[in-house]
C-alpha cells in the first residue's frame, strides 16, 4: 500500500457549508439601545411629512442618526416616539403608522439627545375607499406566497386551486377567486369564513401553513375586500408607474446592524402610497444579511448584500453594506500596478480587509502558466524564471505566454465548452472545425466583437463555415435566444419563457422578442461522405428566409425583434435580422456585452467572477465591485475588444499576484479578491500535469501521441480520468457544467487508478530516466519538486524523503512512493 500519509496532507476535504440563521429583533433593553444609538449630531426622518389618506393607509417612518465621523445608523427601531395629540394615529412597533381619525398631529422622535418632529395629516377616514383587487389583494397574495411556483402559482395549481404565478394575470386571478365553480375560495356573505382567508391566517388546516398574521396589513386588505363584496377594479385604474425604496443604497458601521426599509409606490395619476408591508423582500446572501416580511434587514456579519424589493410586478434592488472594523486594522497603502488594484484596494479598504502579500516567484510562475496555457511550466522554464533578476520579469513572462500558440489552445477549449461544440450535435468533424476556427482567431488576436459578429451572422455549409455550427447546436429561436443572452450578456432568460422572470426585470415579451431575432434561420441537411451519428446529419447548411415569426404564447401576439432593455425594432424584410442584432450587441455602448466578457475572463483568471456565477447578471446578484467591473469593460472597449490585452492587464495587476495565504483580516473573505483563490485544476489541466510530471504523454484514440488534454476537440473521448474530474459534456451553455468539487471517484482515480499508477510505474518515465542517469537523491528531489510545484523542497521535506528512501527495500519502489505522494498532495492538485 502506498504511504500516502508521507507528507501528512489530505487529498480532499469538505470546503464549508451553509448554516441556517434566525432573525433577531433589535434590542428592547434600554441600556443596549443607548449603546447602539450613541451620540448622533442630528436625526433625519423619511418621509419628512406623513399624509395618510383613508382607513387602509399606512406609513413606515425611517429614522437615521448622523454622527460626527460622517457615519450613519438606522435608529428606526431604537428611537423613542410619541404622537401629539395621541389619538390621530397609532404608532406600531418600528414606527409603522396607522390612522385612527381625521386630523393633524406631530410625531415626536427622540434618540441620543436629539429630537425630530414630523407633521402627520390624516384625511378621508369617513370615505368608503374600496380595497383595490390589483393593488392590494394581489399584493397580499404575493406577501403570503400563495401564488408562488411551489404553491398555487404552479400551472396545475394545488388541491384544485390555481392562481397566476406571482400575480402576473390579475384578471385570471379575479375569475379564479370569485367565479371558478370548483376552485374559488371566497364568500361575500360570510367573509371571515372564506377559505382564502381562513387558510391564509392559519385558522383551518392548510398544507402551506399560516401565510400571514391575522393582524397583518395583508390579512386586513384581503378580509376587507371580501367584506366589500369581491369588487373588481374599474377598467381605468391608473397603473403602477414607479417603486422607490428608502433609504436607498447605504453603508453602516457596527454597532448599527439593522436597517428598516420603506417602500413607496407611485401611480400614473400622480398618487403615492406606502406599500412597505404589501411588498416582498429577499436577500442576495442570507449568510450576510436576512430581511423579514416587514422590510427589516439584519446583518449577521460584515459584508454587502442586495435586498430585492418587489411590489406587484416591479423589482427594485437596494445595496446595503455593514462594516465591522477589526481591532488593529491599519491600511498599509500597498503599491498599485494598474487601475485594477486601485478599484480592488479601494473596496478592500472600505471593507476593512487587508490584502495578502505578493505570492512567491515559484507560486507565480506555476499560476501564470496554468492560467495562460493550461499547463505546468517545465523544469527549465521554472529555473530560468527563478534565476532571472530582472525586476520586470513577471510582466515580461506574461507578455511572452499570452503570445504563445498554447494560449490559443487553452482559451479555445474554454469557449468551445460553453459554445457546446461536441460530436453529439455537430459530428466530430464539426467539432474539429469549430475548435480550429476559435484557435485561429485567438492566434491572430481577432477583436472579440468581430468573432461574435461572425458567429451570430454565420451561414452556409457547417464544415466550410465552422461558426455556422452555432445554429446546429441551438436549433430553434428560443434556444438561440437563451444561449446568446447567457453567453454574451451574462443573462439567464430561461425563466421568462413561461412567465415573467421572478428575480429580474425580464418579461415574456422580452424573451420572445429576443427570440424573434432568430425566427428566420433555417437548416437543411447536406449529404456528405461519412456516417450519420445518432440521427444527426453529417453536415447541414444554415440559411435565412425572408419570413418567419415568433408568437408570445400567453398573449398570442406576434413579436417584433426586441433589444433587451431597449425596446422593439422594425427590421426590413430583406435584411438579415441577425446582422442588426450583432451590430447592437457588440456596439461600444451596449450595456451588457463588454461587462459580460470582461467578467468571464476575470473568472477564468481569478477563480470567481465579479458577478458570480458569471452568466447570472441580475439586480439580485450584484457585482462585488461595480467600479472594477465597469473599468474592465471600459478598458476592453477602449482597446477594441482585445482579449489578450484584457488577460495581460489582469495578470499584471498586484491583485492577480497576491498570495493565497490569508492574514488575520482576510481569512474569511471569499468575495473581494483580497487573496488568491485556491482551486482544483481542471480535468484537462490535471491530466496534462500528471503527464508532464511523469514524462509520460497520454494517447487519445484517433489523435496523435503528444496531443494534450487541453487540445481535445470535444469532451466525448470517454476518458475515465477526465470524466471523474469534471470534464463537461458540453450540453449546457454554462461554466457551471464543469464540476470543480472533490468527490470519491476522484480520490479513487488518484489513489489507485490506472492512469496515475501506470505513468508512475512505467520504467521509461521521468523517474526512470533520472535513475538510469545515476542522478543522486538530492538531484531527483529537486527535479520532481520543480516539475510539480515550481519550487525546491524544504529541509523538512528532504528529511522525510531521505527517511522513507532509507527504509525502502528497493530504490525504484521508494521513489515511486514519493512520486505517487507528490501527485496526491493538495499543492499539486490545486492552483494557488
Amino acid at each position: 500500500m502506498r504511504k500516502w500519509w508521507l507528507y501528512g496532507l489530505t487529498v480532499f476535504g469538505v470546503w464549508g457549508w451553509v448554516s441556517s440563521v434566525t432573525m433577531a429583533a433589535p434590542p428592547r433593553d434600554e441600556q443596549e439601545k443607548q449603546a447602539i444609538i450613541g451620540q448622533p449630531i442630528r436625526l433625519a426622518v423619511q418621509p419628512e411629512a406623513v399624509s395618510l389618506q383613508g382607513r387602509h393607509a399606512a406609513a413606515q417612518v425611517l429614522v437615521t442618526g448622523h454622527y460626527s465621523d460622517g457615519s450613519v445608523r438606522d435608529l428606526t427601531h431604537l428611537a423613542a416616539a410619541r404622537v401629539e395629540p395621541s389619538d390621530v394615529v397609532t404608532v406600531q412597533d418600528g414606527l409603522f403608522l396607522r390612522p385612527r381619525r381625521n386630523g393633524q398631529a406631530t410625531l415626536v422622535i427622540q434618540a441620543g439627545g436629539q429630537m425630530a418632529r414630523v407633521p402627520v395629516t390624516v384625511q378621508g377616514m369617513e370615505q368608503a375607499t374600496p380595497v383595490s383587487f390589483r393593488r392590494d389583494v394581489i399584493a397580499a397574495l404575493n406577501v403570503g406566497g400563495c401564488n408562488m411556483g411551489a404553491c398555487h402559482g404552479t400551472p396545475s395549481g394545488k388541491n384544485g386551486f390555481r392562481l397566476s404565478l406571482r400575480g402576473d394575470d390579475p384578471a385570471f386571478d379575479y375569475v379564479q377567486l370569485t367565479r371558478e365553480q370548483f376552485g374559488r375560495r371566497t364568500g361575500r356573505h360570510n367573509p371571515e369564513q372564506s377559505l382564502i382567508f381562513l387558510k391564509g391566517v392559519g385558522r383551518v388546516p392548510h398544507e402551506g401553513g399560516q401565510r400571514f398574521s391575522p393582524s397583518s396589513l395583508a390579512a386586513e386588505m384581503l378580509l376587507t375586500w371580501l367584506a366589500e363584496g369581491l369588487r373588481d377594479d374599474p377598467a381605468d385604474l391608473p397603473p403602477l408607474q414607479q417603486v422607490t425604496v428608502l433609504p436607498g443604497n447605504r453603508v453602516q458601521t457596527t454597532p448599527a446592524r439593522w436597517q428598516q426599509l420603506t417602500v413607496l409606490a407611485q401611480f400614473a395619476d400622480g398618487s403615492r402610497r406606502d406599500v412597505t408591508r404589501l411588498s416582498n423582500y429577499s436577500s442576495s446572501d442570507p449568510a450576510i444579511a436576512e430581511v423579514n416580511a416587514q422590510g427589516l434587514v439584519e446583518f449577521k456579519r460584515g459584508g454587502e448584500v442586495a435586498i430585492l424589493v418587489r411590489y406587484l410586478d416591479r423589482l427594485v434592488p437596494v445595496r446595503l453594506t455593514w462594516l465591522e472594523p477589526k481591532q488593529g486594522f491599519h491600511w498599509p497603502n500597498p503599491p498599485e500596478h494598474n487601475y485594477i488594484d486601485k478599484h480592488v484596494f479601494a473596496r478592500l479598504k472600505q471593507m476593512h480587509l487587508l490584502p495578502s502579500e505578493l505570492c512567491s516567484d515559484g507560486d507565480f510562475v506555476r499560476r501564470v502558466y496554468l492560467d495562460a496555457l493550461g499547463r505546468l511550466p517545465t523544469v527549465a522554464e521554472t529555473q530560468a524564471f527563478l534565476q532571472d533578476q530582472d525586476p520586470h520579469k513577471r510582466d515580461k513572462l506574461i507578455d511572452r505566454l499570452v503570445d504563445m500558440p498554447e494560449f490559443a489552445d487553452f482559451w479555445a477549449l474554454k469557449w468551445a465548452d460553453v459554445l457546446r461544440s461536441s460530436r453529439k450535435t455537430i459530428q466530430l468533424k464539426g467539432a474539429h472545425a469549430m475548435q480550429a476556427w476559435l484557435r485561429s482567431h485567438l492566434l491572430r488576436n481577432t477583436p472579440w466583437d468581430e468573432v461574435v459578429r461572425e458567429l451570430l451572422t454565420a451561414d452556409g455549409h457547417t464544415y466550410a463555415q465552422p461558426p455556422a455550427n452555432y445554429y446546429r447546436i441551438a436549433r430553434d429561436p428560443q434556444s438561440l435566444a437563451e444561449t446568446t443572452a447567457q453567453l454574451f450578456f451574462g443573462i439567464r432568460l430561461q425563466c421568462a419563457k413561461c412567465h415573467n422572470h421572478p428575480f429580474e426585470r425580464w418579461t415574456q415579451d422580452d424573451y420572445y422578442g429576443f427570440a424573434a431575432w432568430f425566427a428566420r434561420v433555417r437548416l437543411r441537411p447536406e449529404p456528405v461522405l461519412g456516417r450519420r451519428s445518432e440521427g444527426v446529419p453529417a453536415a447541414e447548411v444554415v440559411y435565412v428566409e425572408r419570413s418567419g415569426e415568433v408568437t408570445q404564447p400567453r398573449s398570442g401576439r406576434v413579436m417584433k425583434p426586441r433589444f433587451l432593455g431597449a425596446g422593439e425594432v422594425d427590421v426590413p424584410a430583406h435584411q438579415d435580422r441577425r446582422a442588426v442584432l450583432a451590430s447592437w450587441l457588440t456596439a461600444p455602448d451596449n450595456p451588457f456585452f463588454a461587462r459580460s466578457i470582461a467578467n468571464r475572463v476575470w473568472f477564468h483568471l481569478m477563480g470567481k467572477g465579479i458577478v458570480d456565477p458569471v452568466d447570472d447578471f441580475r439586480d439580485s446578484n450584484p457585482p462585488s465591485n461595480e467600479e472594477l467591473l465597469q473599468a474592465l469593460a471600459a478598458d476592453f472597449v477602449a482597446h477594441k475588444y482585445d482579449l489578450k490585452h484584457l488577460v495581460r492587464t489582469i495578470m499584471k495587476s498586484r491583485t492577480y499576484q497576491l498570495s493565497a495565504q490569508p492574514n488575520e483580516f482576510n481569512a474569511d473573505d471569499d468575495k473581494y479578491f483580497s487573496k488568491a483563490i485556491t482551486r482544483l485544476l481542471t480535468a484537462e489541466q490535471l491530466l496534462d500535469a500528471i503527464c508532464d510530471l511523469t514524462g509520460m504523454p497520454e494517447k487519445f484514440a484517433g489523435l496523435p501521441l503528444g496531443t494534450r488534454a487541453v487540445q481535445l476537440p470535444d469532451g466525448e473521448v470517454n476518458h475515465p480520468f477526465l470524466k471523474a474530474f469534471g470534464q463537461p459534456a458540453r450540453e449546457l451553455a454554462c461554466e457551471c457544467e464543469r464540476e470543480s468539487e472533490g468527490n470519491l471517484s476522484q480520490a479513487l482515480q488518484l489513489i489507485n487508478g490506472p492512469t496515475v499508477n501506470e505513468k508512475i510505474r512505467n520504467p521509461n518515465n521521468r523517474l526512470g530516466k533520472l535513475l538510469a542517469s545515476q542522478a543522486n537523491d538530492e538531484a531527483i528531489m529537486d527535479e520532481l519538486y520543480l516539475a510539480a510545484y515550481s519550487r525546491l523542497p524544504t529541509t523538512e521535506e528532504r528529511t522525510k524523503i531521505r527517511d522513507h528512501l532509507s527504509k525502502a527495500s528497493d530504490r525504484r519502489k521508494g521513489w515511486e512512493d514519493v512520486l505517487w505522494a507528490i501527485v496526491n498532495t493538495r499543492e499539486f492538485l490545486f492552483r494557488h
